[in-house]
C-alpha cells in the first residue's frame, strides 16, 4: 500500500513539475542569421553604431533603443509586461504654481535669437491685455506643436512673430516648455 502511495505521489508531482515549466516557457527558436557591416543613415547623415546588425530571412534587424534613440526618440522598457514604448517627442511638465512657476498664453510679437528672449502679447480676457517682455528662453527648452494627435518637437529657431502658444515660465523668470497648437 505504501509503494502504490508512493508511485502515485511521484508521478503527481512529475506532472505538476513538467506542467509548471511548460506554464513558465516562452517561444525559443535558433535562428541563423548573416551578419554584414550595415551601415545606417538618418536625415543623410551616417549613425555610428556598436551593435552588430544582422539580417534574419531577408529583413534588417537593429536594436530598437539604437534607432530609436537616434531619431531622437524616448524609449521605455516594461521588462513585466514585455512592453517598448517609444514617444518620438519629448514633452515637458505642466506648470507648478507652488514652485513659483506660471502659464502664459498669448502672441509672440517679438524675437531676441541672439539673447533667446520673446515678448508675449497676451489677451487675457475683453477688457484686459497684458505684455510679457524679454521673457528668456532656456537653452533646454523643450517645445512642442500639437495638432490633433499628433506632436512633434521644434527648435528655438522654428518659431516666428505672430505664433500663438503656451508657455510655463519657471520661478526665474525663464521658460522651460512651449506648446503650440495648428
Amino acid at each position: 500500500m505504501k509503494c502504490k502511495l508512493k508511485i502515485i505521489l511521484s508521478i503527481i508531482l512529475i506532472v505538476s513539475l513538467s506542467t509548471i515549466n511548460v506554464i513558465g516557457l516562452q517561444s525559443y527558436e535558433d535562428i541563423k542569421v548573416f551578419y554584414r557591416n550595415i551601415r545606417i543613415f538618418v536625415d543623410s547623415s551616417e549613425a555610428p553604431s556598436n551593435y552588430k546588425h544582422f539580417i534574419h530571412k531577408g529583413r534588417v534587424y537593429v536594436p530598437i533603443r539604437f534607432l530609436a534613440e537616434t531619431l531622437n526618440a524616448k524609449v521605455l522598457w516594461n521588462s513585466e509586461d514585455g512592453i517598448v514604448s517609444i514617444n518620438s517627442y519629448h514633452n515637458f511638465e505642466k506648470a507648478n504654481p507652488l514652485e513659483g512657476e506660471r502659464f502664459v498664453y498669448g502672441e509672440v510679437l517679438s524675437i531676441n535669437r541672439e539673447k533667446r528672449t520673446v515678448d508675449i502679447y497676451q489677451h487675457i480676457d475683453d477688457n484686459t491685455v497684458y505684455e510679457d517682455k524679454n521673457l528668456k528662453i532656456s537653452n533646454d527648452v523643450i517645445i512642442v506643436l500639437r495638432r490633433n494627435s499628433k506632436k512633434i518637437n521644434l527648435d528655438f529657431a522654428d518659431l516666428k512673430i505672430g505664433d500663438i502658444l503656451g508657455m510655463v515660465v519657471n520661478n526665474k523668470n525663464e521658460v522651460r516648455g512651449i506648446i503650440m497648437d495648428i
